[in-house]
């Protein structure tokens, strides 16, 4: 494996585990949220809801992560 190589490796291990550390808490209470306090009982209406708010937390957690490791802060 080159360095090119080793770089983009630990790149990708660090955006897949910051996505678990993130991800799961974050699913766990928009689910709390939407079923427990606002009773949405339509799983197309809380499905569309919480993949629009993973999607959004998605992209700001890869170009926070790119654009430190493009700052070599990694």
């Amino acid at each position: 494996m080159n360095k090119t190589e080793k770089v983009a490796f630990r790149e990708a291990v660090i955006v897949v585990l910051m996505g678990a550390v993130i991800n799961f808490p974050l699913q766990t209470f928009l689910l709390w949220l939407t079923i427990d306090n606002w009773s949405w009982s339509n799983p197309l209406t809380i499905s569309i809801f919480t993949q629009s708010i993973l999607t959004f937390v998605a992209l700001l957690r890869v170009y926070s992560i790119r654009m430190r490791f493009q700052r070599g802060k990694f």
